[in-house]
């Protein structure tokens, strides 16, 4: 049975994060991100070139303030770095088993 899994977007005294990071999950698992930072995120797959495909998890970005992701449900084992696209240097890892 799939589970959902939530990835908060928070802003720390070190910067913004991600968490769980790294997120553990489970093919055909449900997975979204909360964003509770006052500044809009848009993560995105970070791909070997450096470059982010910014619609591999989701069309567009997340409002500040609470708002939420579509869902991502992977289904194959892969790990995933992913990196806000409008903050390059916030980065995450997603691996699903």
């Amino acid at each position: 049975m799939p589970f959902q899994w939530r990835i908060t977007i928070s802003r720390t005294a070190q910067g913004v994060v991600f968490n769980p990071d790294p997120l553990q999950a489970k093919t055909r698992d449900q997975i979204f991100w909360t964003n509770n930072d006052t500044e809009a995120h848009w993560p995105g797959l970070l791909q070997s070139d450096g470059t982010i495909n910014t619609t591999f998890f989701m069309p567009n970005q997340i409002a500040p303030n609470g708002g939420t992701s579509s869902t991502f449900s992977p289904s194959v084992p892969s790990s995933f770095k992913y990196a806000c696209s409008l903050h390059p240097n916030e980065q995450g890892t997603i691996t699903v088993t």
